[in-house]
């Protein structure tokens, strides 16, 4: 829509009335046309969430989080065409269109969907193209429950998906399969296979990765490794790949026949090993492109990678206007504009030498200049790409993934260098392991597999050792979307000055004086963009935050203007809880660092997010602990990772506190008087104290401790208790709350818990109290926020 409205704009200013009035016209009519497409997935989308909305109403049978919900009377049956299918985790999945769901006696029509088999389909059934009926159960989408963690409802929707289904069991399939669709998918996982018998494990996660499009062999951890050192553009399929494979197909038939034959061959071709590696969304759009340059050649018409560009996200958009908001298309298209504008202005500021000086510099053997120049002209060709590519897609890296790669610019200097060298050998490994069974196989495929071997390793090594320079990434926060906004003009703005300055300098002489001011002056400005933005981390407005953990407790809590405090880390319902919930958190808001890490005492559902933050390379400055109890697992491991990273431990007892500014947090319990019964008991209680609130975190302590605080008068007003034990009800007694008197009650408890947290009775007892009730399980993230002295609270959902 901007750009019709940028060439209406262009031809009104042409006084081209006629082009004007039909572009109006065409943009009018295909704004509309958008909107009702938009009205019309919005209303399915509806749907199946006033579906769910119904069901839960009338729900007779509770199963956890994960399955779903299921009707004891009413079966759930779905049926659907399969459009293509996958192997992930040992595990087959589904993905279906035209999609019907029938619940007892009605019947809705939904968007696509994702269905997940328990049991292994046969050879002969689940074939790509037939339509099949399933029973089994819905499942819902989770949504984010902490800052920056990952919203599985937000990137389904954007591929038009708005539930999952576990299928039971195979009630019918008819119809005629897709026999070109299912040979290209029992292809790829021959490849797969092939891979696998050749290669190292490793290597074969990433050759499946680059040339398939599956993740399936690729290890999480070399997954990070790419991520952080800011190169996981290699391990998707992109224009790059696209763009090697059909020109070498198309250059390669144009030599043998007719470019007509040669073009439309590429094309399908190209069609076919999209559709092979699952049509994602980048390589679709690389394919229309490649595709309109093939139709330009043809024609004898230029070809524009802009126009091209347009039209591919055009066709992508119309057929599923969610994916606006899908990463890997926001992706791809920054990174084409960074190659097909960005670039090319920057390139600009640097213009070739002219033929006659560099005739003149040239000395000795012709042959060896002409190599030499060719290298700096592919150096420097490289260096604009990648630079542009970095300044475009960075405002996305802060958005989506917090943290910048430092050392980018220079790794994908190379990287791009020796990717084109790894195509071609893994195509060529790829094409010999095929003929294993042939002299030809037999022969060469050895050698080349070593070759590819290398060229990975070497990939991969120099990745992983940029990955784990100093300062390698720089965590900036989750920038917001005015930032973005913001950056964006100013790249804009930048591109067009250094074009319009560079064009009035070209029409005109000037001395040389001139002319290198003129172009430094653009770099200058960027740079200060760059700096200004991406150094300067986003500030979070968190005075405290308590985490949605699942069964467990992570607090994070600011002391004074700069101190950054955490308080246990944990979680037995929810896997992975510190590198998917308690970093992602942590980064998004721009916190580089925890100065001070509380270990309230040792059970899993407080200590096992910190081990696995430890075991990053992220920022830890001293580790608090309530004291020494070596026979203990998670203290052994708590003092093995914080010796292996130099980090100090310091034990803290009651009148113990920490103080930046006018804010302190100390040390309750323990002390040298109390002995605890059991673990529980042992936890370190901590009193909170600001200019703008107060408040005592009591861990897992229960009544005994309680009891004990009183009769030691150590307790006095607070403005919110972080209620002991996740809401069990031997803690938060009438005489502990009496004294305290908090208006907030915090409760950090897993959904659909075994333990019944938080209890009826503790519940009761708040309610009684007139104390105002937030938990994790409902709400997720419980925030306390400060802003010019004035404090809110409010929950993520």
């Amino acid at each position: 829509m901007a750009g019709c409205q940028m060439y209406l704009l262009y031809a009104l200013r042409q006084r081209k009335r006629r082009v004007y009035r039909f572009t109006a016209v065409l943009g009018i009519g295909f704004f509309l046309l958008g909107i009702a497409r938009i009205w019309y997935m919005q209303q399915q989308s509806y749907t199946i969430e006033t579906i769910l909305k119904e069901q839960e109403t009338s729900l007779s049978v509770e199963t956890d989080a994960s399955r779903g919900w299921q009707t004891e009377n009413e079966k759930t049956i779905l049926q659907g065409k399969i459009e293509k299918k996958e192997r992930k985790n040992n595990q087959t999945r589904l993905y279906l269109n035209h999609v019907f769901l029938r619940i007892g006696d009605k019947t809705y029509k939904t968007n696509s969907v994702l269905v997940r088999l328990k049991q292994e389909p046969s050879d002969q059934s689940c074939r790509i193209g037939t339509t099949i009926v399933l029973e089994g159960n819905i499942r819902q989408l989770n949504r984010a429950a902490n800052d920056g963690n990952y919203d599985e409802f937000q990137y389904y929707h954007s591929l038009n998906m708005d539930y999952h289904f576990d299928a039971e069991r195979i009630c019918e399939e008819y119809g005629r399969e897709d026999v070109l669709a299912e040979k290209l998918f029992m292809i790829k996982e021959k490849l797969k296979e092939n891979y696998i018998n050749n290669l190292s494990e490793r290597n074969a996660g990433i050759l499946g990765t680059m040339l398939l499009g599956d993740k399936e062999l690729l290890e999480k951890e070399v997954s990070t490794v790419f991520q952080q050192a800011g190169a996981s553009h290699v391990l998707v399929i992109s224009g790059m790949h696209i763009s090697c494979i059909g020109l070498f197909c198309y250059g390669l038939l144009r030599k043998k026949g007719h470019s007509l034959c040669a073009c439309t061959a590429a094309v399908v071709f190209l069609f076919c090993y999209v559709k092979m590696t699952g049509m994602g969304i980048s390589a679709i759009r690389a394919w229309i492109m490649f595709a309109l340059l093939m139709a330009a050649k043809l024609s004898g018409r230029s070809y524009d990678s802009r126009t091209a560009l347009s039209v591919a996200v055009l066709v992508l958009l119309w057929k599923n206007p969610y994916l606006v908001e899908n990463a890997g298309l926001q992706f791809s298209v920054a990174a084409i504009l960074g190659v097909v504008v960005v670039a090319k202005c920057i390139g600009q500021l640097f213009p070739r030498e002219q033929k006659q000086q560099t005739q003149e510099r040239k000395t000795g053997d012709k042959a060896a200049n002409k190599i030499r120049e060719k290298w700096k002209r592919q150096i420097r060709q490289n260096f604009l790409v990648s630079l542009s590519v970095q300044l475009t897609t960075l405002p996305l890296v802060a958005y989506y993934y917090y943290e910048v790669p430092v050392y980018a610019l220079i790794l994908n200097l190379l990287i791009v260098s020796l990717l084109s060298a790894v195509l071609i050998n893994g195509i060529t490994a790829t094409l010999l392991m095929c003929m294993e069974k042939i002299v030809v196989g037999r022969l060469f495929a050895g050698p080349v597999i070593m070759m590819l071997e290398l060229l990975l390793d070497g990939i991969y090594v120099g990745v992983s050792w940029c990955s784990r320079l100093p300062g390698a990434t720089k965590i900036v926060g989750q920038w917001p979307i005015q930032r973005i906004i913001f950056y964006y003009l100013m790249l804009a703005a930048t591109c067009l000055l250094i074009k319009n300055r560079t064009k009035k300098s070209g029409n005109r002489d000037g001395n040389r004086n001139t002319n290198i001011l003129l172009r430094k002056f653009p770099i200058v400005l960027i740079g200060s963009v760059v700096l200004l933005l991406v150094l300067r981390p986003v500030k979070s407005n968190h005075l405290m935050a308590v985490l949605d953990v699942g069964q467990g407790d992570g607090i994070y809590v600011r002391l004074g203007e700069d101190t950054n405090l955490f308080l246990d880390g944990g979680s037995t319902d929810v896997s992975k809880v510190g590198t998917y919930r308690i970093l992602p958190f942590l980064k998004s808001n721009g916190i580089m660092k925890i100065d001070y890490w509380f270990i309230s005492h040792y059970d899993e559902d407080h200590v096992n997010g910190l081990l696995e933050v430890l075991e990053t390379e992220y920022s830890v400055e001293n580790i608090i602990l309530p004291g020494k109890q070596p026979d203990v697992k998670n203290y052994q491991s708590i003092c093995a990772l914080a010796e292996r990273r130099n980090i100090p431990i310091v034990y803290m007892k009651e009148g113990d506190c920490i103080r930046s500014g006018e804010d302190t947090i100390s040390c309750l319990l323990p002390d040298g008087e109390y002995q605890a019964e059991d673990e529980n008991g042992k936890s370190m209680i901590l009193l909170y104290q600001t200019k703008y609130i107060s408040g005592i975190f009591t861990g897992d302590a229960g009544e005994a401790e309680e009891n004990w605080l009183l009769e030691k008068q150590r307790l006095w007003k607070v403005d919110f208790l972080k209620v002991g034990h996740h809401g069990s009800k031997y803690s938060s007694t009438e005489k502990f709350l009496k004294a305290l008197s908090p208006e907030l009650a915090l409760i950090s408890c897993g959904e659909n818990n075994r333990y019944g947290h938080p209890h009826q009775e503790t519940i009761n007892r708040l309610k009684e109290a007139s104390i105002e009730i937030f938990d994790t399980m409902e709400g997720g993230q419980i925030s306390l926020e400060e802003e010019n002295g004035r404090i809110t609270i409010h929950s993520f959902r």
